[in-house]
């Protein structure tokens, strides 16, 4: 049976753009990449550097989106507007490495791409990112975390539980971690009641 590819009208894009809370969005957008970066790709960047292609990628797909409209939404294949961005920063990070030359490899939790140059991420993945993830990046929000929270928050949901291999793996300095350290630990009881209530 053909696949059916149903088109989301500039209504509809607009709907999503005025309607959404991008303030959250974006940061578990951000999260997206910096798994991306850390897990899949496996990049030994420093926090800076990851932070600021992140930020990048994901102006460009919003950019390609709403005001270029060279990404059309399919909202056949993806009746989840989240899940069709996701899909589309995944593609984009991909082809920017692959552009740009940066040093990277590709981790144990490689992807596959299909015909269409999508990511297609597998059932584990997609519960971490839409039940899990979605409901701890809430708390997060509700709490002001900033973006080193949020990285340390995502070392945590990785299993990663020592503080020390968690600034490794980030790439911050002492004086960083030790100030996000200090105020995600203010919130860590509440995430980590989260994270129990899903088996992690």
């Amino acid at each position: 049976m053909e696949e059916t590819k149903t088109i989301a009208s500039n209504e509809l894009l607009m709907e999503q753009l005025q309607n959404r809370d991008w303030d959250q969005f974006w940061l578990r957008l951000m999260g997206r990449c910096f798994w991306l970066l850390r897990k899949r790709y496996t990049v030994k960047w420093g926090n800076d550097e990851v932070k600021n292609f992140s930020r990048k990628a994901i102006g460009e797909v919003i950019n390609k989106i709403f005001i270029e409209k060279k990404r059309n939404w399919n909202i056949d294949r993806y009746p989840d507007f989240e899940e069709f961005i996701v899909g589309v920063i995944d593609s984009h990070v991909n082809n920017t490495l692959n552009k740009e030359d940066k040093d990277f490899t590709v981790g144990d939790n490689e992807f596959l791409l299909d015909e269409n140059g999508e990511s297609e991420p597998d059932a584990q993945e997609i519960v971490i990112t839409q039940e899990l993830r979605n409901q701890i990046y809430d708390e997060l929000d509700v709490s002001g975390a900033d973006d080193d929270e949020l990285l340390i928050f995502e070392c945590l949901a990785d299993g990663m539980n020592k503080p020390d291999d968690i600034k490794n793996e980030l790439g911050m300095s002492d004086e960083d971690f030790h100030n996000a350290w200090r105020r995600f630990k203010r919130k860590r009881k509440t995430i980590q009641k989260k994270l129990g209530a899903y088996g992690y």
